[in-house]
């Protein structure tokens, strides 16, 4: 169906698709642990991406901050949960042919139910949990029968009021961290080191034989036997089983957002062991080197002490002096 001309109206229809639960973690009216509901739902107006969906081609672009699937958010709405207790509801709708597209593939479908949750985010501004739930239903409630002008489904319209929001949350972010001034960014101050006192650099180049270094002195702290296997994943054997308390694996968190400003992406990493990690930057790979300082956790049985998180091609850095990272309770905020 083709859209009417620029200043009239459309009316969206959408069908019923799944359901997302959760809960709220912070608002200004609604109380924590209130539950919410998006229904994701879809209509063959709302437009699709420039680029069709081809895993290859658009995974990439994404990482990149280059491809969205553009959806409409309906006006909030009160339900009720099965006890009774009165929650949250939204409506998602986004393109037909996108929708389909994730119900093939389940990379595009979680990517999706994220881009959702932070359209709740940002135009609601509150908190959601990201544990979320997919109840065994097509819709909560009846969806609603939104009306919107045309040119809220471009470029133009609602994508480009949520981009203006998420840029203002950076802005804020900067703000908050610099007291108000962003500026100057080069003077704020180092989260990871208040005190003052001398540490280890937070940023350090490292080629891979450097990252092998940090990776062998944490495997040293952990008082154990570090091996290789023919595949050369190291492999760390504790000397005295039952006299050590056996790692347990690291929950983390990691978020990426496009920027237009001093730095062109800021990477968001959410995890309880801030303090335990050093940051480094991998000229080889081109990608950012997390080393953990805590033998009691760690990142993944195959690289259990080192988290590499790969840079967009369009990320240009000269040194490891180009990135600026600051620690605020328990996440590390990251800017390229």
């Amino acid at each position: 169906m083709a859209l009417v001309e620029a200043g009239e109206s459309i009316a969206l229809d959408p069908s019923p698709g799944f359901v997302v639960k959760t809960r709220i973690l912070e608002s200004k009216k609604d109380s924590l642990g209130t539950k919410v509901f998006i229904n994701v739902c879809h209509d063959a107006q709302v437009p699709q991406p420039p680029v069709e969906f081809e895993p290859s081609v658009v995974f990439p672009l994404i990482i990149d901050n280059q491809w969205e699937i553009p959806l409409i958010l309906s006006s909030e709405k009160d339900t009720t949960d099965k006890k009774g207790v009165v929650s949250r509801l939204y409506d998602c709708c986004i393109n037909t042919t996108c929708f389909q597209w994730c119900q093939i593939n389940a990379d595009l479908r979680t990517i999706l139910i994220e881009w959702c949750i932070e359209a709740v985010e940002m135009l609601y501004e509150v908190t959601l949990e990201r544990e979320y739930t997919i109840p065994k239903m097509l819709c909560k409630g009846e969806l609603s029968r939104t009306v919107v002008r045309q040119d809220e489904l471009t470029e133009n319209g609602f994508q480009k009021r949520l981009q203006e929001l998420k840029n203002n949350e950076t802005l804020g972010l900067l703000q908050e961290l610099d007291g108000g001034d962003t500026d100057e960014l080069e003077e704020l101050p180092d989260l990871m080191n208040v005190s003052g006192e001398q540490r280890r650099p937070l940023i350090e180049e490292l080629g891979e034989m450097k990252i092998s270094e940090e990776i062998q002195e944490v495997q040293s702290k952990g008082q154990g036997i570090s091996t290789s296997n023919s595949q050369g994943i190291s492999t760390t054997k504790s000397q005295d089983p039952s006299s050590t308390t056996p790692a347990t694996p690291l929950h983390y968190e990691l978020n990426y957002t496009k920027l237009s400003s001093t730095y062109q992406l800021l990477i968001k990493l959410v995890c309880s062991h801030i303090s335990a990690l050093t940051l480094g930057y991998s000229t080889t790979n081109h990608c950012l080197v997390l080393t953990l300082h805590d033998p009691s956790v760690y990142f993944s049985k195959k690289s259990p002490h080192a988290l590499e998180v790969p840079l967009p091609n369009t990320i240009h850095l000269q040194s490891a002096a180009d990135v600026k990272s600051y620690w605020v309770g328990d996440t590390l905020y990251i800017f390229c």
